[in-house]
């Protein structure tokens, strides 16, 4: 499973365009499992929540998964309340 870390307090309007673009150049073809580690975003807004849900569509069409990690209370609150919890796995712990 390849860990690619979000390394932002704020992953919002102002920087998704460059995480969403780090992101995709961190997985190649062959990584078809990822582990976004999100231990230093404090804040999500919905910009940031559209690379999330990106990059798990992206994964799943070619029979990949995409996992989250370390989420601290309002990234996992947004997910609750946007229900994404139900499709997107959440980790307890950050692994690789």
């Amino acid at each position: 499973m390849k860990k690619i870390k979000i390394d932002v307090e704020k992953f919002d309007v102002s920087n998704m365009k460059d995480i969403k673009r780090s992101i995709e150049r961190d997985i190649s073809r062959r990584d078809m499992r990822v582990l976004l580690d999100f231990s230093s975003v404090k804040f999500i807004d919905s910009s940031g929540l559209s690379v999330i849900i990106t990059i798990f569509k992206r994964l799943r069409a070619v029979g990949g998964l995409l996992v989250l990690c370390g989420l601290n209370s309002q990234p996992l609150s947004l997910l609750k309340t946007t229900q994404l919890h139900r499709i997107i796995k959440i980790a307890d712990r950050c692994y690789s």
